[in-house]
């Protein structure tokens, strides 16, 4: 089998079945019976396709790395999925700001973090995903963004841009500046409130209902060519995006942010969930 930077494990496992849940759902729902066109980053042994398989029609895979995309191809040749299959070479952040194509399914691995600025100070992250919103909404088709995160340090004053905006919104809520002020205290908390706050506006503004399930973070190692290894923290979110016809959708921007940062963090050991970190409730 090709070699694998991004080995599995049972939290990843454990994801993958949640997620299934959520995605199968949302193929009956949709009425789509010959499933999901899929659009991701699926590493080299196609995981989350393979998990997947029988909710899906078709599947795009974007790999920036041409030796890591040569080994997704034989690895796909031996797998037989008897999917639809595309191969695309090129950075995932530009083929969503570039891409003509809407998809039902994406699964994406921020690896870069979610508001790390550029030399110009802008979010290549940030801009992918309004784009992606845009896109879908000028075809109205709803869809399911899977997303995850690698809690990086960088990028803490821009996250704090995101939740200074938080007040105006719930400005006529009680307990919004100690739920913000906890939120502001790690890394992790700061991405499970900016992220979705994003998706919120951006997908509300563009007619969307947008559903988030409670984000949860999970440790995941690397591993390089030498056998070195590294452990990183991610923070996995999944969310749907369903296009609603007419005035933009009810209840208001206010009602899913209090939602949104009411939920706590929930954390996997392995195959075994937790609570993180609960938040001081807005109400």
């Amino acid at each position: 089998m090709p070699y694998n930077r991004f080995p599995d494990s049972l939290a990843k496992r454990e994801l993958r079945r949640r997620d299934a849940r959520g995605i199968r759902a949302f193929r009956s729902s949709q009425n789509m019976e010959l499933g999901l066109a899929y659009c991701g980053m699926p590493s080299v042994e196609f995981l989350d396709v393979v998990e997947w398989q029988d909710a899906l029609r078709s599947v795009c895979a974007v790999e920036m790395e041409k030796d890591v995309l040569s080994d997704m191809v034989i690895e796909w040749d031996c797998r037989s999925l008897g999917l639809e299959v595309k191969f695309v070479h090129d950075n995932i952040l530009e083929f969503l700001v570039n891409s003509d194509n809407v998809y039902d399914l994406y699964n994406l691995d921020f690896y870069s973090g979610f508001v790390y600025p550029t030399a110009s100070g802008n979010s290549r992250c940030v801009n992918s995903v309004r784009s992606l919103i845009h896109r879908q909404s000028q075809r109205s088709h709803s869809f399911i963004l899977i997303a995850t995160f690698n809690v990086r340090d960088q990028g803490a004053e821009e996250y704090g841009q995101f939740i200074d905006n938080v007040p105006q919104v719930l400005r006529s809520w009680i307990g919004v500046e100690e739920c913000c002020e906890a939120h502001r205290r790690n890394q992790a908390m700061r991405i499970k409130l900016c992220f979705p706050f994003l998706c919120l506006q951006v997908g509300m503004s563009n007619g969307f209902a947008v559903r988030f399930e409670p984000p949860t973070v999970y440790s995941s190692s690397t591993t390089g060519p030498n056998g070195e290894k590294s452990v990183h923290q991610l923070v996995h979110f999944y969310s749907e995006f369903l296009k609603q016809p007419g005035a933009l959708p009810d209840p208001t921007l206010a009602e899913h942010l209090a939602k949104i940062i009411n939920y706590p963090l929930r954390r996997l050991d392995g195959m075994i969930p937790r609570i993180e970190t609960y938040p001081p409730q807005v109400e």
